[in-house]
């Protein structure tokens, strides 16, 4: 086998809207904006820096199915790019930008988009143009896939795309779809056989579940391993994870973090496949605006002067941990503390977050973002310095008070009534009243968590508030 190099990347999600980003300053919301363009823009440098084969995208190049000129444009420009360096580049679409009827964009010639009917096969040259793979994907037509794609793939993908391969010389084009020659030469299929072709599935779906996401194109590992193909490159988690290995069956993850559930490093990988055909992989960093959620244990600390000094004193280290980028973050304080009830005041987290806020700005240059680490928000979740669970098994009103709270907690049906029960004059507006009901059970549950913690301290401290 040849030894060959490619990149393997998924969920660009170019142009995503970013919504929720009024409280940012102009020049970071700008920066946030451009993040998914900003990302692309380096695969493209880095798949020409590392003089790869060819490059694999498995779904969700844009955010929505309507794709704004803006997105196709900075899209197209790159896989010009990739072609001035005779870079092939093979596409499926996903669930967020399905490939339909009334997309008429025309890419240049080294891209090949996969159709939506049935899996398509095409045999993948080096840069020398022996043949050392075959790429076998299927993009979706609709933005809901709840059938297995997977299981229509074929077993051997080179039988089918050993008819478009005719031997080219450099000068020539590198690269054909299965379904768009005739004919070919009989050196061909020696030239294929001879060559043990790599084996490479595109897939955009779910492997054996996953809760956070949508369970489209649904399958197994089990299936994915049996069917005989080198690597799968896979699209639709948004976390990096490699399933397996021998055969390699991996999620590259997105390439630009949307939202601070999406943290740490996003990129795509680098696969080096040597003669033997062994495969590594290298993660190649591509994000230029990352979002970092942190935990602070405040345990024991008796004075916010002493907790506000805590959270300068870790932020200051984590901000020297990433020069490169802009970081947004959310830090969250856990732990019991007797200052839990002083936490709980809206004035407490605004005042730090807008302290901190203001000296990354004075600190930064008028143009440059990159170094700076931007709390977007300090989240409280530690608890009164007292004993839940001994008040709560206590014939008391705390007592009493704690149960129904973890009743409500507990079952969707309890904390329904007992928030309606509480806000009864309030939800007497209509607006309010709708907007309780946009609001998640994660949120409803926090809103019993924190008010019970409040009340069982101040019924334990006997400090009476309205």
């Amino acid at each position: 086998m040849i030894p060959f190099r490619f990149l393997h990347a998924a969920d660009l999600h170019v142009d995503s809207p970013f919504r929720g980003l009024q409280a940012l300053p102009d020049k970071l919301k700008g920066e946030v904006q451009e993040s998914t363009f900003a990302a692309w823009d380096n695969l493209v440098r880095l798949a020409i820096r590392a003089k790869v084969d060819f490059v694999v995208i498995s779904g969700d190049l844009y955010d929505g199915r309507d794709r704004s000129l803006k997105a196709q444009w900075r899209l197209q420009r790159g896989m010009e790019q990739l072609q001035d360096q005779q870079i092939p580049v093979f596409i499926i679409h996903g669930n967020h930008d399905p490939l339909h009827r009334d997309v008429k964009w025309e890419w240049p010639s080294n891209v090949t988009v996969f159709p939506t009917d049935k899996p398509q096969a095409v045999i993948v040259p080096s840069k020398n143009a022996s043949p050392v793979a075959v790429v076998c994907g299927m993009s979706y037509g609709d933005m809901a896939v709840y059938e297995n794609l997977a299981a229509m793939y074929p077993n051997c993908p080179e039988r089918n795309a050993v008819q478009a391969w005719n031997v080219l010389s450099h000068d020539e084009e590198c690269m054909v779809h299965a379904d768009s020659v005739e004919e070919t030469t009989h050196i061909s299929q020696q030239l294929v056989a001879a060559n043990q072709l790599f084996r490479i599935g595109l897939l955009h779906g779910t492997v054996d579940g996953s809760a956070e996401h949508d369970p489209y194109a649904p399958c197994s590992k089990r299936e994915l391993v049996e069917m005989g193909y080198d690597y799968w490159a896979l699209g639709h988690i948004h976390k990096r994870e490699v399933l397996h290995e021998s055969p390699y069956i991996v999620y590259p993850g997105n390439t630009q973090g949307r939202h601070v559930k999406e943290t740490g490093a996003k990129g795509c990988y680098l696969v080096n496949v040597n003669e033997l055909g062994d495969v590594s992989l290298q993660f190649e960093t591509l994000d230029t605006v990352r979002w970092r959620q942190e935990q602070i244990d405040v345990s024991g600390i008796s004075s916010l002067q002493s907790i506000m000094q805590l959270l300068d004193e870790k932020m200051a280290a984590w901000k020297g941990e990433d020069r490169e980028r802009l970081t947004l973050i959310r830090v969250e304080l856990t732990g019991r503390t007797p200052l839990y009830a002083s936490l709980q005041q809206e004035s407490f987290t605004e005042q730090w977050r807008e302290a901190w806020q203001a000296q990354e700005l004075d600190q930064a240059s008028f143009e440059e973002v990159s170094g700076i680490l931007w709390p977007i928000a300090l989240r409280i979740s530690c608890t009164p310095d007292i004993d839940i669970e001994q008040w709560e098994a206590t014939d008391s009103f705390p007592g009493d008070l704690i149960r129904i709270a973890r009743q409500a907690q507990q079952h969707d049906t309890a904390r329904e009534a007992l928030i309606q029960e509480a806000l009864e004059t309030l939800l007497q507006q209509p607006r309010l009243r709708n907007w309780l009901a946009s609001q998640s059970s994660e949120s409803q549950e926090e809103w019993v968590r924190e008010a019970m913690l409040l009340a069982v301290e101040w019924l334990q401290s006997g400090v009476k508030r309205s």
